[in-house]
């Protein structure tokens, strides 16, 4: 099958508890910023977009935590690529909490099953609606959750709008808030690391919550070029399987996963030799990191591989497209951005764990995300130059 054309990432935006624009998560990437700080509530290391200075003037004022967060990558994706015909774009989104965090607030507040507009809405498709409304962006919409693997699916989604030609340029967003369903959930089963996750050591004990959200504009090439955009990095091909494996573990042997990552490869045109950094998903729990090392050593070798987990936090819904930003900046600066905290222990075999920030010649980046119900996806980016 011949590879698909590439297509132009003209625009991003990005929030997380690093700092709330691009400008501070690049920043955080490149000093290997550590994101997590104890909850007081839930007395456990997250993640969290806390309203400090560092975010003032980020957080509009929309109703619903992950709706804001939304509203406010999206918001600088679109500045960033200077869009200006809003009418024709498209919106996709990927979440998992969307509404919940208010919706449980509101329960435990009245004590008693109730219809607020909190509860209406704590459906994710209500912040696909807010981003377009408050946008402007007035093209076709799109929601997707699929656990962890939801900013991925919508990504994909995107992708295959400007190939098939329902539009010419589409933003394309992943957000979660923190809320109690998440964290509880995650503590129940036993896989938070009490002391901070540790991705990709053989120390590793679990992994750590975050929020935030992260945001692309994409369009075809013939698009940017039309209205002269810049454009900062390319989207090459996608991968995305279920193992149906286990409702919360990753199939061991990895198998899906990499099928998911020789799509991807065999969408963008792509050999495994040309491949010089993966972003990983690389959670920190015991199973996952164990799965995609194996995945990944068979196919690339002894790849450089890092995992943000520790920067950001898990993001759940939104860390495919964080993770994205981190991508088409490692591309823009020629670098590859150390896996946070892999200096103070011991690496996983079989790749190689990138320890500290160092330059790179970097063509290609691979991003993989693995998610609850067997979900496998990878995005695979390449320079700017591919798309121009």
């Amino acid at each position: 099958m011949p590879a698909s054309p590439p297509l132009a990432i003209t625009g991003i935006g990005c929030l997380a508890a690093p700092g709330g624009d691009v400008a501070a998560i690049r920043a955080a990437l490149a000093q290997g910023g550590d994101g997590l700080r104890l909850h007081p509530g839930c007395g456990i290391p997250v993640a969290e977009t806390a309203p400090t200075a560092r975010f003032t003037g980020h957080l509009p004022p929309v109703p619903g935590r992950t709706a804001a967060l939304a509203v406010a990558a999206a918001r600088e994706a679109l500045r960033d690529a200077g869009a200006s015909d809003l009418a024709e774009i498209g919106v996709v989104v990927g979440t998992c909490t969307a509404g919940m965090p208010e919706s449980e607030a509101d329960f435990f507040h009245l004590g008693r099953e109730v219809d607020p507009p909190a509860y209406r809405r704590q459906q994710a498709h209500r912040v696909t609606q807010a981003v377009a409304r408050i946008t402007r962006c007035a093209g076709p919409q799109s929601t997707h959750s699929v656990a962890c693997a939801s900013a991925a699916a919508a990504v994909v989604e995107a992708m295959e709008w400007l190939r098939q030609g329902i539009v010419e340029q589409v933003v394309v967003v992943g957000a979660d808030a923190l809320c109690r369903v998440t964290t509880a959930g995650f503590t129940s089963l036993q896989l938070v690391d009490p002391q901070g996750c540790r991705p990709l050591l053989a120390e590793r004990g679990g992994m750590s919550l975050g929020e935030g959200a992260g945001a692309m504009v994409l369009e075809t090439v013939a698009h940017a070029r039309r209205r002269g955009a810049r454009v900062r990095a390319s989207l090459l091909g996608w991968g995305l399987r279920a193992d149906g494996y286990h409702l919360t573990a990753p199939d061991p042997a990895g198998t899906q996963l990499d099928g998911a990552i020789g799509d991807a490869l065999a969408d963008g045109g792509i050999g495994n030799g040309q491949v010089g950094f993966v972003c990983a998903h690389g959670t920190g729990t015991r199973d996952n990191d164990a799965c995609e090392t194996a995945a990944l050593s068979r196919r690339f070798g002894a790849v450089p591989t890092a995992s943000w987990k520790r920067n950001f936090g898990h993001t759940m819904g939104a860390c495919a497209l964080i993770e994205a930003v981190g991508c088409v900046l490692a591309l823009e600066s020629q670098r590859l951005w150390a896996s946070a905290g892999a200096s103070e222990g011991t690496p996983l075999p079989g790749i190689e764990v990138v320890r500290s920030t160092r330059a790179g010649r970097l063509d290609t980046v691979l991003s993989t995300t693995l998610a609850f119900g067997g979900t496998d996806a990878a995005l695979l980016f390449g320079r700017a130059e591919r798309a121009r």
